[in-house]
């Protein structure tokens, strides 16, 4: 019997289904993991991965998101058993909310702006400490279409995680859509029908999808390395 393989896109990540007899699953996944070598995860979606990586360690999460909107607790939620290790999210969209509510620093704000390092750090140190939680994920960025500068274009975002009593792991991505009408047709089902089912995405949607995507990518990457 043939493995026979499904594929779908959900921004930079893909999911294959596969089907087959085993000694020709076992084949598959050889050649995949030599074909993609460190790229690829096999088993569950990556938010999967997070939840049961956390389920391990006895470890809860939180989320303070700003340009993401909440994308990233939903991408837990989802989930069925997230419950066990998340405990929830707060939506810092505005300034005033990062201060009041986060206790991000309105110099900090002012200095820096509310898409940087620094206001992303004090994002997780209020994350960590509003919900008791061991580790907390933070994202602030810039989605556009406007807003953006010669400096911090559109498409940059500033993605942490960070455990309670660790050191806080903060990158900066950029997430280009000039090419969004090719990278579209990549999150439609490889085996779609055009005359019944049309893909939108708009460059900020994009945008949103591969911060929260990065997201927890970040933070498997950050509990493999404790």
């Amino acid at each position: 019997m043939v493995a026979k393989c499904g594929i779908c896109w959900e921004s930079k990540e893909s999911y294959a289904r596969i089907q087959g007899a085993q000694e020709q699953l076992d084949k598959f996944e050889i050649w995949v993991c030599g074909f993609f070598r460190q790229e690829v995860i096999l088993g569950e979606c990556i938010e999967s991965i997070a939840i049961e990586k956390l389920k391990a360690r006895g470890l809860t999460l939180a989320t303070a998101e700003s340009c993401t909107g909440g994308l990233i607790s939903y991408r837990f939620t989802r989930i069925s058993g997230a419950s066990s290790v998340f405990v929830g999210g707060i939506i810092s969209y505005a300034n005033t909310i990062k201060e009041q509510i986060l206790e991000v620093s309105k110099d900090s704000l002012q200095d820096f702006g509310a898409v940087s390092e620094p206001v992303v750090e004090q994002m997780l140190r209020g994350a960590l400490k509003k919900f008791g939680a061991d580790v907390a994920i933070a994202s602030s960025g810039i989605a556009g279409p406007s807003g953006g500068s010669s400096q911090k274009p559109v498409g940059s975002v500033f993605i942490g995680v960070q455990a309670a009593g660790s050191a806080p792991m903060i990158e900066q991505h950029f997430f280009p859509t000039d090419n969004l009408n090719t990278l579209a047709k990549h999150h439609q089902p490889i085996d779609y029908t055009p005359a019944t089912l049309s893909y939108n995405i708009t460059a900020r949607e994009y945008i949103q999808l591969e911060a929260s995507a990065k997201a927890i990518e970040m933070l498997i990457k950050y509990l493999n390395d404790k």
